[in-house]
């Protein structure tokens, strides 16, 4: 394969991919088959093959194992084959079976990761993918970091980082790239489920969007996503130099210089504050907005929070107790 085709299929891979080992979430579908035959013919072959069986389709789960099994040994890569049962983690902590099986498979990434020193995880992500994430940020009532979607480098708390080499890859693309070399792959039977919400995006609500809109929308929302993320960028780090001249140990002090500030900016120190420093569960819109209420002149001197907590202002300075 030469330099100029792959870069028509990964424009930005070679700037994203590890320099060393990396892990390589390989469900067996055409996506993540893709993304391995690029990886190789890229001469990138330190991989370990990653397979999370979820448990949800039965035999045919099992064969998707067996299927991702077989193309490592084919290649001569090491293959990490784990099982969860995903229904029995849903019903355990009361999340959709979307989530839980996210969760899964963020906690089988994280072992490998600590088993194979690495925290480098190529995923199969595109740019539909990248549309249906965006559009059901949307529905969430997302602000602008649910806009932005998906990165191409994503660097999570447990010290994860999740590289998208295929993020501006159509899946039209894709599918050509497939028939073009003949590869082999495994179909997920629930794709076409209409009992998934992803479903829905995909088959119906972005078509019907592309007919209203009389063009097709996912580069649209594509272009959307790199603007929010842009954006987004700014005002976090603007944010974040905010939240560490106001912060003594755990209170915020300076309110008067707080109240000075754009809410874009103060609505994202208070969530550094309660989120990512105090940690606190629970903190969305309306907590943060509650609390910014504190700061105003006639504001109240204490809001609630969940868990039992609440935030005080006494003396210039809010805590948390």
């Amino acid at each position: 394969m030469s330099p100029a085709t792959l870069m028509k299929f990964v424009p930005p891979a070679l700037a994203c991919l590890p320099e060393g080992k990396a892990l390589l979430g390989l469900s067996g579908g055409r996506d993540s088959v893709v993304l391995l035959h690029l990886l190789l013919a890229a001469g990138h072959r330190d991989l370990i093959v990653c397979h999370l069986n979820h448990r949800l389709r039965g035999r045919e789960s099992d064969e998707d194992a067996a299927f991702v099994r077989s193309l490592a040994e084919k290649h001569g890569l090491p293959c990490e084959i784990g099982r969860t049962d995903v229904k029995a983690l849903a019903r355990k902590k009361k999340l959709s079976i979307e989530t839980a099986a996210r969760e899964a498979r963020h906690a089988f990434f994280k072992q490998m990761s600590r088993k194979h020193r690495t925290n480098e995880v190529l995923l199969a992500h595109h740019a539909d993918d990248q549309a249906e994430t965006i559009l059901g940020n949307v529905l969430r009532g997302c602000g602008l970091e649910g806009l932005g979607g998906m990165s191409l480098a994503t660097t999570l708390d447990t010290g994860l980082s999740f590289l998208r080499p295929l993020l501006r890859t159509r899946r039209a693309e894709i599918d050509a790239y497939v028939v073009t070399h003949g590869l082999a792959y495994r179909e997920d039977s629930s794709n076409a489920s209409a009992e998934h919400r992803r479903n829905r995006l995909r088959h119906e609500a972005l078509p019907l969007l592309s007919e209203i809109a009389g063009r097709d929308v996912v580069p649209l929302l594509n272009r959307l996503g790199t603007i929010a993320e842009r954006d987004e960028s700014f005002l976090q780090e603007e944010a974040v130099s905010w939240f560490e001249a106001c912060r003594e140990g755990q209170t915020l002090t300076q309110l008067d210089s707080l109240r000075e500030l754009d809410p874009a900016i103060l609505s994202r120190v208070i969530a550094l504050w309660l989120r990512e420093h105090l940690k606190l569960p629970g903190i969305g819109f309306e907590e943060i907005r509650d609390v910014t209420a504190l700061l105003l002149p006639d504001g109240p001197a204490k809001i609630n929070l969940p868990g039992k907590r609440f935030v005080r202002r006494k003396a210039g300075c809010l805590w948390v107790v």
